[in-house]
C-alpha cells in the first residue's frame, strides 16, 4: 500500500534539507550548493541571495572565494539550458547530461548570422565557426581570462553586429562575439570567470574551461550515467516529486526522464501526499528519515530571491502555494518572484523600495506584501528577517528584471 505523507511534514522536511530552517543552515557555501544541487545564476545577484537565506552570517566574499579563488564552484549551462553555479568537481555530470542537446545546437542558426554579418558565404559557416573557436581559445591561452571586448580586439570578426527585432518595440543589436561566448560556454569550451564591476555586474570575463579547471575531464562519464546521477541528486534535494517535476526541472525529454528514473528503481519509492494524490517519488533513504523526522516545534519564516532553486524545483507548486496565488509570484514564463515563506508555505512576496528624490539614489529598504495571513510569532520573525536582509544589502537597490502585478504594486 502506498504510504501517504502529510503536506506539512513534507514541507518541514524539505525546508530542513534545503538548509532553510534556522537550525539547518550551514556555513559551508560549497556544501550548501551541493546539497541543493545548484544555484540558479541567470541573475548575477541570485546565488548570493540564495546563499544568504541558507548560510548563517553569509558574506559576499564567501561565494566569490569559492567561485574565483578556490574555484570550487563554477557557472555552467545545464538545467533548462540556463546558467547555474555548480560544484566544480561535478561539472562533467552537468555537462554530459545535456551534451547531446548542446551538440545539436552547436551550429544552429549560425549560418544565417555569419552570412548576414558578411563574414562568410553560405555553406562556409561550420568551418568558419570552428576557426573562430580556435582563435578565441588561442587568445585566452595567451592573455588569460578576458572580456568579450578584449577578445574582440584580437579577433576583429567578433565585433560584427547583428540587428534583431527590426521594426519591433524591442529592436536592437548584438555582437557576434557576445553570441559566440554563449555558444562556446554551452559547448564546454569556456566558463564565466570573474565579472568586471560589482556583484551586480553581468560583464564577465571568460576563461578556457581547460585552463580554469585543469583537473576536470568532461568525458569521464557517459550521458546516460550523467542523467541518472542528476535525477538522483534532484530527488535527494527535492523529493518527493512527480515525473512531471523531474522533467520540468531537468529539461529532459520524457523518454530521457523515464530512462533516468528507471535506473533509480532500486533506491526510490513511490509515495502519496495528503490532498495531492499519489505518483510522487523519493529516495527510499529519505522516506525512512522522514518517518522519524521531528517537525519544528516553533514557527519559522524565510525570504527567498527570485528564481531560487527551491521554488523553481517543481512543475506543480500546489504543495506550498495556493493555486489562486500563483500569478502573484510567477510570471507567464514560470519565473518566480522574490517570495515570503512561513512554516513551509509561500505567503507573500517581497521587493525593495527605491527612494524618491535625487536621481540614482536609493534607500533599498525591503518591502513585502502578504496574500495569506500569518500569526503574531510569524510576523515578528518576518520583521526580523527583513532587517537581516536589509543589513546584508547595505542600502543597495537591486532592480528587478521581471514583475507580476502583485510585486509591481509593492514599489
Amino acid at each position: 500500500m502506498t504510504e501517504v505523507l502529510k503536506v506539512s511534514l513534507v514541507n518541514d522536511y524539505l525546508a530542513r534539507k534545503q538548509h532553510l530552517l534556522p537550525a539547518s543552515r550551514l556555513a559551508d557555501v560549497v556544501q550548501v550548493t551541493r546539497d541543493i544541487v545548484a544555484l540558479h545564476a541567470t541573475a548575477p545577484t541570485g546565488p548570493y541571495l540564495s546563499l544568504w537565506a541558507r548560510v548563517p552570517d553569509f558574506q559576499r566574499q564567501g561565494l566569490e572565494d569559492a567561485l574565483y579563488e578556490r574555484r570550487e564552484l563554477v557557472r555552467v549551462h545545464c538545467m533548462r539550458m540556463t546558467v547555474h553555479a555548480v560544484p566544480s568537481d561535478e561539472v562533467p555530470f552537468f555537462f554530459q547530461a545535456y551534451v547531446e542537446r548542446h551538440t545539436r545546437a552547436e551550429f544552429q542558426g549560425w549560418e544565417s548570422l555569419l552570412v548576414q554579418a558578411g563574414l562568410c558565404q553560405e555553406g562556409e559557416a561550420e568551418a568558419f565557426l570552428k576557426q573562430l573557436h580556435r582563435q578565441v581559445l588561442d587568445v585566452l591561452t595567451e592573455r588569460g581570462p578576458s572580456t568579450v571586448r578584449q577578445i574582440s580586439q584580437a579577433v576583429p570578426e567578433l565585433k560584427a553586429k547583428i540587428r534583431h527585432g527590426v521594426g519591433k518595440s524591442y529592436e536592437g543589436q548584438f555582437s557576434i562575439g557576445s553570441r559566440l561566448m554563449l555558444t562556446m560556454s554551452v559547448l564546454g569550451l569556456l566558463v564565466r570567470a570573474r565579472p568586471r564591476g560589482t556583484w551586480r555586474s553581468n560583464l564577465y570575463e571568460y576563461a578556457a574551461l581547460s585552463d580554469w579547471l585543469p583537473d576536470v575531464d568532461l568525458e569521464s562519464v557517459t550521458p546516460q550515467e550523467a542523467r541518472a546521477w542528476l535525477v538522483h541528486r534532484y530527488l535527494a534535494a527535492f523529493g518527493p516529486a512527480t515525473l512531471d517535476d523531474v522533467q520540468w526541472w531537468t529539461g529532459f525529454s520524457k523518454g530521457e526522464t523515464e530512462e533516468a528514473l528507471g535506473a533509480l528503481k532500486p533506491v526510490a519509492v513511490e509515495v502519496a501526499i495528503e490532498g495531492l494524490g499519489d505518483g510522487y517519488l523519493m529516495l527510499a533513504e529519505d522516506a525512512r528519515c522522514l518517518r522519524d523526522f521531528p517537525p519544528p516545534d516553533t514557527p519559522y519564516v524565510f525570504l527567498l530571491p527570485g528564481l531560487d532553486p527551491y521554488i523553481m524545483g517543481y512543475h506543480d507548486r500546489g504543495r506550498f502555494l495556493a493555486a489562486e496565488h500563483r500569478t502573484k509570484v510567477f510570471d507567464r514564463a514560470g519565473n518566480a518572484m522574490p517570495t515570503v515563506w512561513a512554516n513551509g508555505r509561500v505567503v507573500g512576496a517581497w521587493g525593495q523600495r527605491k527612494a524618491c528624490g535625487e536621481p540614482g539614489r536609493t534607500n533599498g529598504s525591503v518591502v513585502y506584501g502578504l496574500f495569506e495571513p500569518v500569526g503574531e510569532e510569524e510576523q515578528a520573525l518576518l520583521e526580523s528577517e527583513v532587517q537581516r536582509l536589509e543589513g546584508f544589502l547595505g542600502g543597495e537597490f537591486l532592480p528587478p528584471r521581471i514583475y507580476t502585478p502583485f510585486t509591481r504594486a509593492l514599489k
